[in-house]
């Protein structure tokens, strides 16, 4: 059985569509609810928000940048769609590894986060191969 990574890819677009407005309202919220609170102490929230901000507004224009131009040239897109999942995955591993203090929430979406973003730049690095041609049966 072949493997069609091409597939994959925009399965895994076609997922996080799904999947980002309830990251992104949870992350708002969450960013929200620790500029609100008092009981606990964020010395470097401006900075955690700009990165939870610049995350989502970062996989939006990724989902729409797929859909508008899958079409017309999809290794291009394809290519930049790559780059901003590595992006993402580097504002997701602030949040895990530098942002204090975090939520388990936080953590939760942030590791769904990773998993996803990580599977599209494998399966798009594997489409972009130039060893790698889709076979055309129409």
């Amino acid at each position: 059985m072949k493997a069609d990574p091409e597939l994959m890819f925009e399965c895994l677009i076609y997922i996080n569509a799904y999947y980002y407005p309830v990251y992104a309202v949870s992350e708002a919220v969450m960013t929200f609810a620790k500029y609100m609170s008092e009981k606990k102490d964020t010395p470097n929230l401006g900075q955690d928000a700009v990165v939870c901000f610049s995350r989502i507004f970062m996989d939006l224009f990724k989902l729409l940048l797929f859909n508008r131009f899958k079409e017309t040239c999809r290794r291009t897109v394809t290519f930049f769609n790559v780059l901003m999942a590595a992006f993402i995955i580097l504002t997701v591993l602030y949040t895990l590894m530098l942002q204090y203090p975090t939520l388990k929430l936080e953590n939760v979406l942030a590791s769904l986060s990773i998993l996803m973003n990580s599977t599209e730049v494998l399966f798009g690095l594997w489409s972009l191969l130039p060893c790698y041609k889709k076979v055309e049966y129409f």
